[in-house]
């Protein structure tokens, strides 16, 4: 089942990666050289030697003209397959990448190159996890399939249809507690790029467009409820680790700031049945497994999508496993101009408490 929803995580992700008509494609090839952060001291017996990475690069630049492609001034979109290896393959092996991204433009001249930052989401999957019997030192990763973050800033110089250049990336795979251990691994290398378009890439110049409002960029809704579930592992401790359901309301009202950002705040209602069996052998009473939080962050609109973060603080929290701060951070999808689907990770500074599936409506 785990397996199934990461799955179509990543197939909702990449499905418009190339949906605008117009714009050069462009294929790249980067080698990579880096090193596996030890982001808890638990951690540093994992790195033994510097890591090494492939990344293959398929994109294209939006060009059509649309609002999108003007606000974000002519940004590429596309897929992305990358090959890690952590150098330790008795207890970490490989991992193979496959994500989407949006490379956004900060710097772009025909004569100087162009310096961009690229966001990108999607699955891994790892050769070795942690096995109770088998592979005890991997206290890393509880699973084969994860879920992948990746950001880049690059700079690229093209020569007629060849493409060159390099840049410094962060890599983040981790299963969000789907199983347990769940620390994750990060990953920092700087790479060399080389590339071939099918035409010259295209720079944007902001003269040629008006300065779009927001109801020409997007449709806005003030009001928005999301029904989420989860999935939550339980870390071994006077019990073996088990996996029990989370159950969610969350009510938001959104103000935009600007065409593409809004900030948005709101009530989570959550019912949590690990929390019932985080101290006690026996599962204490189903009201004292409620929790209800005030939540405000901010929300990032790229095409169909939201990119959302935020912090909260709990006023129920009767079990209080994990304290009375939270976090999220995740990504919606626009079906339609009132339904969205969510894929994100809930939080307790920094610590990932379970991942979230979500169905929203917007008023």
């Amino acid at each position: 089942m785990r397996i199934v929803l990461l799955v179509l995580f990543a197939v909702l992700f990449q499905i418009d990666a190339f949906s605008q008509k117009e714009g050069p494609f462009t294929i790249g090839l980067s080698p990579k050289y880096g090193y596996l952060m030890a982001h808890r001291e638990t951690k540093s017996h994992l790195i033994k030697a510097p890591k090494t990475a492939f990344e293959l690069e398929f994109s294209r630049q939006d060009t059509s003209g649309s609002a999108w492609s003007s606000v974000f001034k002519y940004p590429s979109r596309g897929l992305t397959f990358t090959y890690h290896d952590y150098k330790n393959p008795d207890v970490l092996g490989v991992s193979f990448s496959v994500y989407r991204f949006t490379k956004f433009p900060i710097f772009q001249h025909k004569k100087w190159g162009f310096f961009d930052f690229r966001l990108g989401n999607g699955v891994s999957y790892i050769t070795k996890k942690y096995d109770e019997f088998n592979n005890p030192k991997n206290i890393a990763i509880g699973s084969y399939l994860n879920g992948f973050v990746n950001f880049q800033f690059v700079y690229t110089k093209q020569f007629k249809r060849l493409v060159f250049g390099g840049g410094v990336d962060f890599s983040h795979l981790s299963n969000a507690s789907l199983k347990a251990p769940n620390q994750g691994l990060n990953t920092v290398t700087g790479f060399f790029r080389a590339g071939y378009s099918l035409a010259p890439r295209k720079t944007f110049n902001p003269t040629d467009f008006e300065k779009l409002p927001l109801e020409k960029v997007r449709k806005f809704n003030r009001w928005q409820f999301h029904f989420i579930f989860g999935l939550k592992q339980n870390l071994p401790d006077h019990l073996k680790s088990r996996t029990f359901g989370v159950g969610a309301l969350q009510a938001l009202y959104r103000l935009p700031v600007n065409r593409v950002w809004d900030f948005e705040t709101g009530i989570d209602l959550v019912y949590n049945e690990a929390n019932r069996w985080f101290y006690e052998i026996k599962p204490v009473p189903v009201y004292e497994a409620f929790l209800v939080g005030a939540y405000a962050g901010m929300s990032l609109s790229i095409y169909k999508a939201q990119i959302y973060f935020g912090l909260g603080v709990y006023g129920l929290n009767l079990i209080n496993p994990a304290g009375w701060i939270y976090n999220r951070t995740g990504i919606r999808f626009m079906t339609n101009e009132h339904w969205n689907i969510s894929f994100g990770i809930k939080a307790h500074i920094g610590i990932a408490d379970y991942m979230e599936w979500g169905i929203g409506y917007r008023f």
